[in-house]
């Protein structure tokens, strides 16, 4: 708890940093067309992802999807400041080794297949430079929100059959994780279509609390996709 307090100011300036387009976007998800700013750009982002969590030996890349919103806000030159508001960003690791379990107790637990499962709200202003009016690069911070952290224990029965016991694991994990993220986007139309986006993400903070004997940072890929949303012109 004391560790994440010290996060809290630099969450609460990146969130005064990014209100403006957010409400933006907010607006033109209910609106749509009837906001009239040249210079912003809206969408919907969908993605798949392939998680991680470092310091876990063997340990496999966990699917998963996220979805949420981004603006683009249009600045001098070739820049763009590209802010996403991803509601549901999947995380976490799976095939977890028996001597990293968190939930004492388990029944079968060491020939059980632990799945580690995060999922995280993220806030993310990335600065976009425009190779062309199609191709960019974008990198910047990443403030995430822990939302829901569970264990699945997957065991096979004698029958040959799955039986999977689910833990919440919410008292081992901060509530908080600061990333750096970096992608290359691909937009169609002369960048003003829908825009294929591949992007890194790599954690500078220990998930597990202070208490937990071992640590980790989250990681991942993902390939995500941006529709959208059009946004009236200015007359």
């Amino acid at each position: 708890m004391h560790k994440s307090k010290k996060y809290l100011p630099v969450l609460f300036c990146l969130c005064i940093y990014a209100m403006p387009a957010r409400g933006q976007a907010l607006l033109a998800l209910l609106f749509g067309g009837k906001i009239q700013n040249d210079n912003i750009s809206l969408g919907i982002h969908l993605a798949l992802e392939a998680s991680d969590l470092t310091n876990t030996p063997s340990s496999n890349l966990r699917p998963g999807l996220a979805f949420g919103a981004y603006t683009n806000v249009r600045l001098k030159g070739r820049w763009t400041l590209s802010n996403y508001f991803i509601f549901k960003s999947s995380r976490g690791a799976n095939a977890i080794p028996f001597a990293y379990q968190l939930q004492p107790n388990v029944p079968g637990a060491l020939d059980a297949d632990i799945a580690r499962k995060l999922t995280y709200f993220e806030i993310s202003p990335l600065m976009r430079y425009n190779l062309t009016p199609e191709l960019s690069l974008a990198a910047g911070p990443q403030i995430a929100i822990r939302t829901i952290a569970k264990d699945i224990y997957t065991q096979t029965l004698p029958d040959g059959g799955d039986e999977k016991l689910v833990y919440k694991t919410n008292d081992y994990y901060g509530r908080f994780d600061i990333d750096a993220a970096a992608d290359i986007q691909y937009a169609f139309y002369k960048g003003n279509g829908v825009r294929l986006n591949f992007r890194f993400s790599q954690g500078f903070v220990n998930v597990y609390k202070s208490e937990v004997p071992f640590s980790a940072k989250n990681q991942y890929f993902q390939l995500g996709v941006g529709i959208p949303i059009p946004v009236g012109k200015k007359k």
